[in-house]
């Protein structure tokens, strides 16, 4: 049956139950799937809790959510994705590396936590590891993974049905050379493409982190492709770890949120990136993978059917009980609670409430301009501070006048770096113009694999000279040893090697020597221990140089290994880069790799000036976030020491908004997709069938 919010996205006027009846009806026949194809052996596809997803989608349009149907069952047919479920996809463990993203345990409401980081998405290596085509198929496989398994996972444990995620985008480390990235660009509008067509109301609130003003080219280019209502969904934070760790923690349990954004999770127990790899949440559960393998997906999304574990469970609990109580007919049995639904992060107690057989809208958290406004006007302090009896409101004024200089210099770079991004977008534009988009798509796979063999050449030196500098280190340690294994068996001045005190101190100091003064040193615990036996103090520094000669050869054997990955590394990518050159020696003037220098030669120009901005403009955020922590600490000793309210100052009213930004801040003129940009094919040089680009 239909309730709950799904009452509430019926338009007025329109029967609700009817227009789903008559989308059943009709995806039975022309609208649903090809009769005998798998996807027509799967009566999820045309179940209710499936159907009223797209008519939700489209505003209960029956004409419109069978027209949506259609495609999507002909997307699925011929996507393969049948198959694709099956791939067990070989390279994943690359694509992670290269691309990280993981879903992570659950969220307070039960959903399950989706994290991506495309701040440390390496493009050109990626695309080595893997083609375009190959990434969009593994994708896919994912998001339709989520609606067959780790959703209907999720319905079990929770005891609700649950049918949206949350998303976590880390932004940190978002540089010039990922958003301006062209096969970045297509990956990123077929994805976005595939979620709003094929997987409609799947998506609950989207949480961005990290964000760099550079965000702003994607975002512009991304909007005009997603809906209102998911826009609405999507929070965005700035680099402050404390504020965006805080709103994460407000929807997600500290165990299941990774440490690296401010939970208590390290899945492995050491590594922090180790979230990003392991299997955490309800479908990695043995008994539920078992519930999902049994029990039908159609009868595990409804409100009933979603229980279908924790009754199991109950029933098992209670027959274990009434076992007990047998064996010890003395005893009272205690007895067990009948109620079907889990209390596990619910709202309501143990209660039992309806749950949607459909994704529930969430209310987006976002301000309006006006709340923001208003906030503003209440956070900030009218007229002078009262002066406090120990000079400390002197104190508090300062602190704010440096934040808000602080708060100054950040939004006067800021506007710089807004203007040189303005700038790139219209010379960007008017080098696609000028070139042609389709010459500079082809000629990505030469420039990336160019940049690439570059970087792998910097790498390996500077990976050579860090090993020189470990063996120069190591050779001086070996004759400083020698040295003194010389000196240890001299019995006096007389007898060759001998050295006096001070010179021993000065060959093989003690790591508290070496750490403190020499006054310090002399009072040591070390030191008096010794006073008596120096041929003791001896051996101790003899030892602090065999293990300072153990450690270096370590960093040499180490740095040898490193250096001969750096080696293979730089062969491999040599040898791409060859072979992509190979490929263009026929080529004439026309040829696309000629033909787009001069915007990839732009474009690297611009990827210096801009990454420049961005390393200033960190620097600049993070002494501003910590001058508010010390405004922050003084405003509550303050507000301690008038026993008044709590002083609120215009620097942290001001500074906030670098906390919790607006997604309008971020949109940039002329970075919106052109049509050209619509096309679904992703284009090489020798992919386009275009014979200009050849020597006949």
């Amino acid at each position: 049956e239909m309730y709950g919010a799904n009452l509430q996205t019926i338009p007025a006027g329109v029967d609700g139950r009817a227009a789903l009846e008559e989308v059943k009806k009709r995806v039975a026949g022309k609208d649903g799937p090809k009769e005998n194809s798998n996807e027509a052996k799967i009566p999820y596809l045309r179940s209710d809790h499936f159907l009223v997803r797209f008519l939700i989608a489209r505003q209960w349009d029956v004409e419109q959510a069978c027209v949506m149907l259609r495609d999507h069952y002909k997307w699925l047919e011929e996507s393969h994705m049948s198959d694709l479920l099956k791939d067990s996809f070989p390279e994943e463990p690359h694509i992670k590396k290269y691309y990280p993203q993981a879903y992570h345990g659950c969220d307070k409401q039960g959903r399950p936590v989706y994290i991506e980081r495309p701040g440390a998405i390496d493009m050109r290596r990626l695309l080595q590891v893997t083609t375009a085509e190959r990434l969009m198929q593994y994708i896919s496989a994912s998001c339709e993974t989520q609606i067959r398994r780790r959703l209907p996972a999720c319905s079990l444990k929770k005891g609700q049905v649950i049918d949206k995620s949350l998303t976590i985008v880390d932004l940190d480390g978002l540089g010039f050379s990922m958003v301006t990235h062209n096969t970045a660009r297509s990956v990123l509008k077929n994805v976005v493409k595939i979620f709003q067509n094929h997987y409609p109301e799947c998506a609950g609130r989207t949480i961005i982190i990290n964000a760099p003003k550079v965000f702003g080219i994607a975002w512009t280019f991304v909007k005009p492709l997603v809906d209102e209502k998911t826009v609405a969904k999507i929070s965005i934070f700035g680099t402050d770890r404390a504020a965006y760790s805080e709103a994460l923690l407000e929807v997600i349990d500290a165990d299941q949120l990774p440490a690296l954004f401010g939970g208590k999770c390290v899945c492995d127990g050491k590594d922090h990136q180790s979230c990003m790899r392991s299997v955490k949440g309800p479908w990695g559960d043995p008994e539920v993978q078992q519930m999902l393998d049994t029990m039908p997906l159609e009868d595990i999304m409804t409100p009933e059917g979603c229980r279908a574990l924790i009754i199991a469970k109950q029933g098992s609990s209670q027959a274990e009980e009434e076992e007990e109580a047998a064996a010890s007919p003395g005893e009272a049995a205690v007895p067990s609670s009948t109620t079907a639904v889990s209390t596990e992060g619910g709202d309501e107690g143990d209660q039992p409430k309806d749950v949607s057989v459909v994704p529930q809208m969430t209310s987006t958290t976002s301000k309006t301009d006006l709340d923001e406004e208003a906030e503003e006007a209440k956070d900030t302090l009218a007229g002078d501070l009262p002066i406090g009896r120990n000079g400390t409101s002197t104190e508090l004024r300062n602190a704010e006048m440096e934040a808000i200089y602080l708060d100054d210099e950040y939004r006067t770079h800021e506007a710089a770096h807004m203007s040189t991004l303005s700038e790139w977008v219209q010379e960007y534009n008017d080098l696609t113009q000028e070139i042609g988009r389709s010459v500079i798509e082809r000629a990505q796979g030469y420039y990336d694999s160019r940049s690439l063999w570059q970087q792998a050449v910097q790498e390996f030196a500077q990976k050579q000279e860090e090993l020189d500098y470990v063996n120069k280190r190591l050779e001086e340690a070996v004759r400083d040893l020698a040295k003194a294994e010389a000196a240890f068996v001299a019995k006096d001045s007389s007898e060759k090697g001998w050295l006096s005190d001070e010179a021993w101190a000065q060959l093989a100091p003690l790591p508290e020597e070496q750490h403190s003064s020499a006054e310090d040193a002399m009072e040591s615990p070390t030191r008096k221990m010794v006073e008596a036996d120096p041929r003791l103090l001896r051996t101790l520094r003899l030892a602090a140089l065999g293990d300072a000669v153990a450690a270096l050869q370590w960093r040499r054997d180490a740095g040898r290994a490193e250096l001969a990955a750096k080696n293979r590394e730089l062969d491999e990518s040599r040898r791409r880069f060859e072979q992509q050159e190979q490929q263009h020696v026929g080529c004439t003037w026309n040829c696309s790799v000629k033909r787009a220098q001069p915007f990839y030669d732009k474009c690297r120009m611009h990827q210096i000036k801009i990454d420049a901005q961005l390393s200033v403009l960190r620097s600049i955020e993070k002494r501003l976030q910590q001058q508010r922590q010390i405004v922050a600490a003084l405003e509550i000793s303050e507000g301690v020491h008038h026993g008044g309210p709590m002083l609120v100052t215009r620097s942290r009213s001001r500074s906030c908004q670098i906390d919790e930004l607006s997604l309008h801040s971020f949109e940039i003129k002329g970075a919106e997709p052109s049509q050209e940009e619509f096309r679904d094919e992703f284009m090489t040089c020798w992919g386009s069938d275009l014979e200009e680009d050849r020597t006949p």
